[in-house]
Order: C-alpha cells, then sequence, then structure tokens
C-alpha cells in the first residue's frame, strides 16, 4: 500500500510540528505518532480518518500528570503500524545523534520540494498561532525546536515556491535563549491566508486571522 497525496502532506506538514516518527530497528522500520491534547480531539481524529489504513486501532484517550506544570494532562493519541512506506520520511527528517544515542529530527535539506499548500496548513494548524488578537493579523509558527539552518531552510522555500516574506525572532525560556521562530507580518498575513485556508479543519481555524484582527 502506497501513500496517497493527502497522506504526504500530512506527513510532510505534522512533522515539521507535533507529529514524530518512532524507531525501535535504529532507522530501519518507523510508525507514526500524532497525539493532541483534549480540546483539540477533532483535528486528531481527522489526522486519524486520513492515515487509517495504516492503523490497527482507533485513537486512544489518556490522562497523565505533566511534569513540567504538575498539571494533570488529558489528551488524545494514535500510532499507525511500521510501514515501509514511512521509511523515507525517518531518512528526510532525522539523524542519528552519537552523543544523546538518539534519533534528532530536523528540517529536510530539501524541504522545498515537498512543501504544498496542503503541507503548510497541517503545519501551521499544528504549530501556528495568532500573533496578538484584536490587534494585528500577523501570525507566527513555533520553530524554535529545529536548527537555525533547518528554520532558514524553511524561510528560504516559503520565498521561492509561494513567494511569502517571512522573518525570524528569538524565543528564550527563562533568559536562555532557545532557538528561531517564523513570523508572518500583517503585510503577508492576507497571502498566508489564502495559502491555507481551503485545508484547514473547522476547530483549527481559531488559529488564522481573518483580516479584521480577530481570527476564522
Amino acid at each position: 500500500m502506497n501513500l496517497i497525496e493527502p497522506q504526504k502532506d500530512l506527513l510532510i506538514g505534522t512533522l515539521l510540528g507535533d507529529g514524530n516518527l518512532q524507531t525501535e530497528t535504529a532507522g530501519r522500520t518507523w510508525r507514526y505518532r500524532a497525539l493532541q491534547k483534549a480540546e483539540h480531539k477533532d483535528y486528531l481524529f481527522h489526522k486519524y480518518s486520513v492515515l487509517e489504513p495504516f492503523c490497527t486501532s482507533p485513537p486512544t484517550y489518556s490522562e497523565i500528570v505533566d511534569p513540567r506544570t504538575n498539571k494533570l494532562a488529558k489528551r488524545w493519541y494514535f500510532n499507525t503500524t511500521v510501514h515501509e512506506s514511512l521509511r523515507h520520511y525517518g531518512n528526510l527528517f532525522y539523524s542519528f545523534d552519537s552523543k544523546t544515542n538518539k534519533f534528532v529530527k530536523d528540517v529536510p535539506k530539501s524541504i522545498g520540494l515537498f512543501l504544498t499548500p496542503r503541507a503548510i496548513a497541517y503545519w501551521y494548524m499544528d504549530d501556528g498561532t495568532l500573533k496578538w488578537l484584536g490587534k494585528s493579523n500577523a501570525m507566527r509558527i513555533c520553530t524554535e525546536s529545529f536548527s537555525h539552518e533547518g528554520v532558514l531552510r524553511l524561510q528560504n522555500a516559503l520565498k521561492v515556491k509561494f513567494n511569502l516574506d517571512t522573518s525570524l525572532s528569538r524565543r528564550s525560556n527563562n533568559g536562555v535563549f532557545i532557538g528561531y521562530r517564523l513570523e508572518i507580518n500583517e503585510k503577508n498575513s492576507a497571502h498566508f491566508r489564502e495559502i491555507i485556508q481551503p485545508y484547514l479543519v473547522d476547530c483549527m481555524k481559531y488559529k488564522v486571522s481573518d483580516g479584521n484582527k480577530g481570527h476564522l
């Protein structure tokens, strides 16, 4: 069974966002995992509906105490089976770090070949947010988990493929620099919305500006 275009776009977009691939065979085989907080259940079930042919069980609900906040986290998740079609994406996004003895995810050097409007929509629904609701149409995407070079690759791909100008902002936590975010300013917000709007899941439209300093 081969992946179809909507499945490929979901994988590319969500691997740029909250999705991840898991391997227990040193990168020879992979499975995909999606997890969302309970408030985004509909979005999680949408992802499952796209990838259902690669799953053997429906999404599962779980509750866990978040060690960072000591608060109860309510969430939904699902896993695909291990599948040959996912090896390509494992090779694209992951490299083995001998220092930590783990696979590390970063933006593929060839990301420009795989970015489509639908993939960008998934990416934004996963990790995007309005910047100043009620004051601006600007938006941002949380990319600080990627390397600086990886974020620059995304910025360049958006410009070359979609003529979308973005900027980078530094992100710190308790005064410690952790990475860069992609910023979509007021001037470019309408163009960005036009790119992703046909592919937005209803429950995630609140993340996207409406052109009047509100949200869709």
